[in-house]
């Protein structure tokens, strides 16, 4: 219930369960799940009945981002055979999954006008590195904006503000300070 009461644990067997995000305007909630081969992957569980569908099966991939409609989790493959990090969507029902973009070290949120996809991207190595965060429709793949920052620059925590205009991030500085950024 909204304040606490009559809680209902929904996965009574699993040990280790992180990033559960609502999906849609359903019971369906997808939730990272690492199960005994240690290789964390998205499920999409339905709280009203409890049925649970593995959505990934990738080596390491803790969470995802849903469409606002429910249809779709967009998630990252950080460590794929290739080597080659990719972002991808697959649909709520499971299925094969389809390559959005490459590139991110985190899983791509999703705006929630349920439009665009953000996500970060580093080209080269070493000093002469860059690092920039990418727009992206989700209809069409097209590039709206690409935010340049320095590769020194150490963040995570990717999000879109309610409006679906600016994108919010957290910036690790020295000392232990984290500051919150609006872009």
């Amino acid at each position: 219930d909204g304040d606490g009461s009559n809680r209902v644990r929904l996965l009574p067997n699993d040990s280790v369960d992180f990033s559960v995000v609502a999906c849609g305007t359903g019971d369906d909630v997808i939730v990272g799940r690492v199960l005994e081969d240690n290789a964390p992957n998205v499920w999409r569980l339905n709280t009203g009945t409890g049925e649970l569908k593995q959505l990934t099966f990738g080596k390491d991939i803790e969470k995802g981002s849903c469409t606002p409609d429910g249809r779709w989790v967009v998630y990252n493959e950080a460590e794929p055979a290739d080597g080659v990090s990719r972002i991808l969507k697959v649909s709520i029902d499971g299925g094969e999954p389809v390559e959005l973009a490459r590139g991110t070290a985190f899983s791509p949120p999703v705006s929630l006008n349920g439009k665009l996809l953000a996500y970060g991207k580093t080209s080269g190595q070493g000093a002469g590195a860059t690092t920039k965060i990418v727009v992206q429709r989700l209809d069409d793949g097209r590039i709206e904006k690409e935010i340049g920052l320095s590769p020194i620059f150490d963040w995570e925590d990717l999000g879109w503000t309610p409006d679906s205009r600016a994108l919010t991030l957290v910036h690790h500085t020295t000392d232990a300070v984290q500051t919150v950024y609006m872009l």
